[in-house]
Formats: structure tokens, C-alpha cells, sequence
């Protein structure tokens, strides 16, 4: 009987090492990874064509990428699940363009936290009392955290983007991009929390119709969440005077919706993507 024990308490050991060994092993390939990152992003391939005529671009609405539980802290920490996705998809796909909503980040959050400073050049415009002011006409529904949007451009390709800085009080963000042929496009993308008012509409429609008045501009694309779920984008019929003024605001600028198909669970189109042509 002795002997056997002793086998089993043996056996039981070895196992013991070897599942610490195993763990040790992949922690330090983590390290490895975090310190060196071009293990698993040696960067722009040589043989890709970087004078490119279209971009590919990647959007999502994140929900945020800090949790719900840390909105209220000074210095709230990251999802890492949603953290893990992101740069995952990054990684794997490396799209020109990076455009998000509802990021919930603050100014303490470091943009190269969210997407790699080495491959994007990111713009932010994070939620605050001047992008989304105190609506008196529905104090209740006010959100003082959460919101946000971003817009990262791939910085391997040959092109030169800026920032178009707008007096707006709405989360809007503005990028120029002038293309290798001296072609301008502008993406803009803009997160609307679905309670605001006509005001924060008229904000939004006045931003467009400075954005699409620029001299020299090719294409404007807007894309985002309007959280503008009855209008009915095919007949282009609104059911209440808030969808009438972006609609007509949107005929004014020149824009045309994209998607026609409902980008909800629930239905409706949540989310847009409108364009000048």
C-alpha cells in the first residue's frame, strides 16, 4: 500500500511542475509580447501598395471601453475584454480607418491605451460639459459620464490627415484626409444620446453645413450612432419634429443615408452612414 501512495504523491508532483512550468512559459510569452509588440505586429508589409484610390474602414459602437461599475471614477481602468477584441481585430485586420462610438473614455486615458500609437494617429473627442451641456428641457435624463467618439487613421499609408477643429455642442469629430492625389475626403462621426433635444439637433446640422461647405472637399462621410430609430431612412418619413429637422437638415447638407437595413437587435436604424455622393 505504501509503495502505491508513494507512485500516486510522486505522480501527483511531476504534474504539479509541469502545469506550473506550462503556465510560467505562456505568462512569459505575454511579456514578451507587451514588451516587444512587433512579435505579433512587425509592422506595414513591404509589398503593400500605400498609394491606394479607396480605404477600408472599420466602425463600431463599443458600449464602452471602460466598464459600466468605473464611469464615475477620476481614473477609471479599461475593459479588458473589450480591450483584448480590439486589438485583437486590430492586429489581425489593420483597417485605414478606425472610427468609434461611445468609447466612455476620459483625458486621463492615454490615446495609445485604446489603439497603437505606432500604427494609428488618433483623434478623440471625449464626452464633457461642452459637447453635451445640461438640456433643460429634460433635466432627468441628463448623463454626465459615458458617450464619446473616436477616429484613428492608419499611419503606414500615404496620406495626410487633420483635424477640423468646430465650435459644436455635440460629440462630433471632424478628420480631413487628403489622399495621395491631393483629393479631399472628410470622415466625421457623431454619437447622439437619443433623449436630447432639437437644440442639440440644430448643433449637429449646423457642424454639417460649415463641414460641407469647405472649398476643395471631394466627399463628406459621416458615420455614428443618431440613436434616430423611427425615421424611415427608404421613404425618408420622420414620425415627430425631431426626425423632420435631421432630415431636413441632412436634404440641406447634401447627405444621403447608406443603410437601409435595421442595425438594432430590436430593429431601427441606429447607427448611419451618410454621404454628399
Amino acid at each position: 500500500m505504501l509503495p502505491r501512495l508513494a507512485e500516486l504523491y510522486l505522480n501527483f508532483i511531476t504534474a504539479y511542475i509541469n502545469i506550473n512550468l506550462a503556465w510560467l512559459s505562456l505568462l512569459n510569452l505575454q511579456l514578451l509580447i507587451i514588451c516587444n509588440p512587433s512579435i505579433v505586429n512587425p509592422g506595414p508589409n513591404s509589398n503593400t501598395n500605400l498609394n491606394k484610390n479607396f480605404l477600408s474602414v472599420y466602425y463600431q459602437n463599443v458600449q464602452g471601453l471602460v466598464p459600466f461599475t468605473h464611469l464615475s471614477n477620476n481614473h477609471p481602468k479599461l475593459d479588458e475584454t473589450k480591450m483584448l477584441e480590439l486589438h485583437s481585430f486590430i492586429y489581425n485586420k489593420t483597417p485605414d480607418i478606425i472610427v468609434l462610438n461611445e468609447t466612455w473614455l476620459k483625458p486621463v486615458i492615454n490615446s495609445n491605451e485604446i489603439i497603437p500609437s505606432n500604427m494609428y494617429n488618433t483623434f478623440r473627442c471625449d464626452k464633457s460639459a461642452e459637447t453635451h451641456p445640461f438640456d433643460p428641457s429634460n433635466p432627468k435624463k441628463f448623463c454626465q459620464y459615458g458617450g464619446g467618439v473616436l477616429i484613428s487613421v492608419n499611419n503606414s499609408l500615404n496620406i495626410t490627415t487633420n483635424r477640423i477643429k468646430i465650435k459644436c455642442k455635440a460629440e462630433l469629430l471632424a478628420v480631413e484626409i487628403i489622399m495621395s492625389d491631393n483629393s479631399k475626403i472628410i470622415i466625421v462621426t457623431c454619437y447622439r444620446v437619443g433623449t436630447l433635444s432639437i437644440n442639440n439637433a440644430d448643433e449637429i446640422i449646423c457642424a454639417l453645413n460649415t463641414l460641407t461647405r469647405k472649398k476643395s472637399v471631394s466627399k463628406l462621410i459621416l458615420v455614428g450612432d443618431l440613436n434616430l430609430k423611427d425615421i424611415d431612412w427608404v421613404n425618408g418619413n420622420g414620425r415627430n419634429n425631431l426626425d423632420n429637422v435631421f432630415l431636413n437638415g441632412f436634404a440641406e447638407c447634401g447627405l444621403i443615408q447608406c443603410i437601409k437595413d435595421p442595425t438594432h437587435i430590436k430593429g431601427g436604424i441606429l447607427d448611419i452612414l451618410l454621404t454628399t455622393s
